[in-house]
């Protein structure tokens, strides 16, 4: 401080009181500053403001999507459907980030088991609904995609206790940078496995399924991945990582103008030096020097993470958020299932040499405080946040920014794809019947049509589900 002052002082400063100083270094040029963060902290606000209108007004809409059981088609599929679902990308103007508040909107990716009763939903903006339905038929052209109502909108951060629940619910983060994959679909396949009855991939969402479809009545699990598709600026960083690893030179960044001319003088004369006294031979030999490649040297380990992250950065990528709540009755409740379980079904997509999943500490609805009511007051806080984020499906509510993370297509479609034939629980809802098309050939007659639309009653669709699948649906469930 008093070499401050001291400063200062040189310039005119006469008074060591506290005011004098500030309203000196406002006079002289600290408005500057002042002025820049008061505008800097407006321009947020009314950026919040604006996007919070523009969500205000989107409407939404959950898709219940199912397959045939006998649905023969791996991952790579869904992988496809990720790939057209990335089109929606949209970089806005300045009128309409500043003006109409537009971001870029998410889907979510959820996996739902209400009472043992499993469920793939999707929830998306209303007016893309056809994009997300034309991809699942372009790939699932038996399957069945149904629009419900929310399953969670029954529960609110502060009702769920007097509905007789108790909650718990963790954000999910990666161990390493997000540059760093999972383990993918492709590491599953298994050549013993493969015939021509099976694809030979022991289907990594198998130990999930099995865990949901054991959840007892008074007992729900909800997995949610909100994604948003962004830009390739990301795969600049994979690229330097490899580098890094396999020992490749690495061009450093150009020097600013006022570097260049500072420079100029001292390059002239080392060069000049160089070619006075520097033999010609030893000029010729420095150039055959080759740098040595790291390749050579790498573990077996090392090579596998090199081609991971350089396949990676080969493929479109997404923005993710991972939630998961359990919720339970406490008579029936079990966290050895519904917790420990799932996060052990989740531990799979996880290598060494590569990336995995954990909970977030801040997010997760335990604490350690020694004080019992400081404790329950910690976990209800966190259970009323953790649900109120999952409830929203927002990308940017919850902890910092260190829950987000980098997802390609392939990484997605591992932990997001409908199951194949010979892996579906009994209690994961399929379509019940094949549905099929007219023939061409078949007689029509204009007339009768005409009056058979007229007084033909409306069916629901859910009319058309089979017997059993009404049957084994909990009352509770959305239609």
């Amino acid at each position: 401080m008093e070499i401050l002052l001291n400063y200062l002082s040189n310039w005119g400063l006469k008074s060591d009181n506290p005011w004098d100083v500030f309203a000196f270094i406002f006079t002289h040029g600290g408005f500057i500053l002042v002025f820049w963060v008061l505008i800097t902290g407006f321009m947020l606000v009314w950026l919040e403001w604006r996007q919070g209108k523009f969500s205000s007004q989107l409407k939404w809409v959950y898709l219940a999507i199912d397959v045939p059981r006998n649905n023969e088609q791996s991952p790579k599929a869904v992988e496809q459907i990720f790939n057209q679902l990335w089109g929606i990308i949209k970089g806005p103007t300045f009128v309409e980030k500043w003006l109409d508040g537009y971001g870029q909107v998410n889907y979510s990716l959820e996996l739902v088991s209400i009472d043992g009763y499993v469920q793939f939903v999707i929830r998306c903006l209303a007016g893309v609904r056809d994009v997300v339905e034309a991809a699942i038929y372009a790939q699932y052209p038996e399957a069945q995609i149904t629009e419900i109502e929310d399953y969670a909108k029954n529960f609110t951060p502060d009702n769920f206790k007097e509905l007789g629940y108790d909650l718990w619910g963790a954000q999910i983060g990666i161990i390493k940078d997000e540059m760093y994959p999972i383990r993918t679909y492709p590491v599953f396949e298994h050549a013993i496995t493969k015939t021509k009855e099976s694809i030979g991939i022991i289907d990594p969402l198998a130990a999930l399924l099995e865990i949901f479809s054991r959840f007892n009545k008074g007992e729900q699990g909800w997995l949610q991945i909100t994604i948003r598709p962004v830009d390739d600026s990301w795969k600049e960083k994979c690229l330097k990582e490899v580098q890094k690893i396999i020992g490749a030179p690495t061009k450093p960044p150009a020097p600013g103008l006022v570097d260049q001319l500072l420079d100029m003088p001292v390059s002239a004369v080392s060069k000049f030096a160089d070619q006075m006294f520097i033999p010609a031979s030893v000029k010729s030999d420095e150039k055959k020097q080759d740098v040595p490649s790291k390749m050579l040297y790498l573990s077996p380990g090392e090579r596998q993470t090199v081609e991971a992250i350089d396949n990676k950065a080969t493929k479109t990528g997404f923005k993710a958020k991972i939630r998961y709540i359990y919720l339970y009755k406490k008579e029936v409740g079990n966290k050895s299932k519904g917790v420990s379980g799932v996060m052990g079904a989740l531990k799979q997509f996880s290598a060494l040499n590569s990336n995995g999943f954990k909970p977030l500490g801040p997010t997760v609805t335990n604490s350690n405080l020694i004080f019992k009511s400081l404790r329950e007051k910690k976990k209800l806080e966190l259970q009323r946040k953790i649900l109120k984020s999952y409830k929203s499906r927002s990308s940017g509510s919850g902890i910092s920014e260190k829950g987000y993370f980098i997802l390609n297509t392939e990484e997605l479609a591992t932990l997001y794809h409908f199951p194949y034939k010979g892996v579906a629980g009994t209690s994961v809802k399929a379509v019940s019947a094949k549905r099929a098309e007219a023939p061409y050939t078949l007689p029509y007659d204009e007339e009768k049509e005409e009056t058979k639309s007229n007084s033909a009653p409306t069916v629901n669709k859910a009319d058309n589900l089979g017997v059993a699948d009404k049957l084994s649906a909990p009352d509770n469930l959305p239609m």
